[in-house]
């Protein structure tokens, strides 16, 4: 239980990443092996075995939690109000959540009907239900939610394959270009390590970062009758060649936001790499 996540990363030393890679764990308290059990876990091996080849493994400390917690600010910015049309990056909720971020307007293929996608514990929540209204802003950033009303949660998923859900848009025109990146998603690209990615959120703005872990599943407590859940996805680490200008590349309400590749000039391409759904945990 005190394993958080696992995926596959490059080996660290000191706190430094090496060309080494390496399956890596995340754990909620790094500690001697004579006091794991006091933990509830056990040693996690050197090195594993994998089609005849050994790969080490690579223990750092580290918990995830939801970016869903919000704090108190003076004034809202434009992210954070009414907005008609909509644009991916601002704020969205369901009625029972508080606020998260429009990731991206995606269509269905069959129909060519425009959604608002995001985060699942956004759209649906763990007191959600199919069909439930969506509100833009979100109603922490206005709880008028009888006047906000975007839609309707149509559908979502929790787990391997994420954290995501899709809402209808039945009362707002829409843009499809990111707020303060000026394209719109129009491929979905596989992240590799390495890869330099942007997004574009409702707490944060415009944050940069690099993929630093892939094929990543971590346990996650989404609270309420949900509660622990294990969840597919790949980590990003800051950009220190474009650092965020109070430290933090997410913070809570970003969920939903679509990390977007760069392109060779350095801005943001039309390809998502994914939904960002977590951040770590405080004093992490």
């Amino acid at each position: 239980k005190n394993i958080t996540s696992v995926g596959i990363g490059y080996k660290q030393t000191d706190g430094k990443p090496t060309k080494e890679l390496a399956i890596q764990f995340s754990v909620g308290t790094k500690a001697p092996e004579a006091t794991l059990e006091d933990l509830d876990t056990m040693p996690i091996p050197k090195s594993f075995i994998i089609n005849g080849v050994e790969v080490p493994t690579d223990v750092v400390q580290r918990e995830f939690q939801t970016e869903i917690k919000i704090v108190a600010e003076p004034a809202p910015s434009n992210r954070k109000i009414r907005m008609d049309p909509i644009a991916p990056g601002i704020s969205v909720a369901n009625k029972r959540v508080s606020a998260g971020t429009i990731g991206c307007i995606v269509f269905d293929q069959h129909t060519g009907a425009p959604y608002v996608l995001s985060n699942w514990h956004v759209l649906h929540g763990p007191d959600g239900l199919i069909g439930d209204q969506v509100v833009q802003p979100g109603p922490h950033d206005d709880n008028r939610v009888n006047l906000n009303g975007l839609g309707k949660l149509v559908r979502s998923h929790l787990g391997a394959a994420g954290d995501c859900a899709i809402a209808s848009i039945e009362n707002r025109d829409f843009k499809q270009d990111v707020v303060d990146l000026g394209v719109r998603v129009e491929q979905i690209g596989e992240p590799n390590l390495g890869d330099k990615v942007i997004k574009s959120g409702r707490t944060t703005d415009v944050t940069h970062g690099i993929v630093t872990r892939i094929h990543t599943i971590a346990r996650i407590d989404y609270g309420g009758s949900v509660g622990e859940q294990e969840v597919g996805g790949f980590e990003i680490g800051p950009d220190e060649g474009h650092p965020a200008a109070n430290g933090e590349i997410s913070m809570g309400g970003d969920s939903g936001s679509v990390w977007l590749f760069k392109a060779p000039n350095g801005k943001a391409s039309k390809v998502m790499a994914g939904l960002h759904f977590a951040g770590e945990g405080p004093g992490n």
